[in-house]
């Protein structure tokens, strides 16, 4: 009878503009209890943004020995 609500909805579409990926949730032992007797777990969230390719090098300009 244990109902688990989570809505990353909001902060994965903030950061998916980004290029920020869920890659994984994990839920810790801390639990909290609300006045109107719900509870709330903290759960660590995992992001991952891919790698962007390396801009090309500028050609590195030769010191001319004298």
């Amino acid at each position: 009878g244990v109902e688990v609500q989570t809505d990353y909805v909001p902060l994965l579409n903030s950061l998916a503009v980004y290029g920020w990926q869920l890659m994984c949730v994990l839920p810790t032992p801390i639990v909290k209890t609300n006045r109107e007797g719900n509870l709330s777990t903290k759960q660590i969230v995992f992001l991952q943004r891919p790698s962007l390719p390396q801009k090309a090098k500028k050609k590195e300009s030769k010191v001319s020995n004298l």
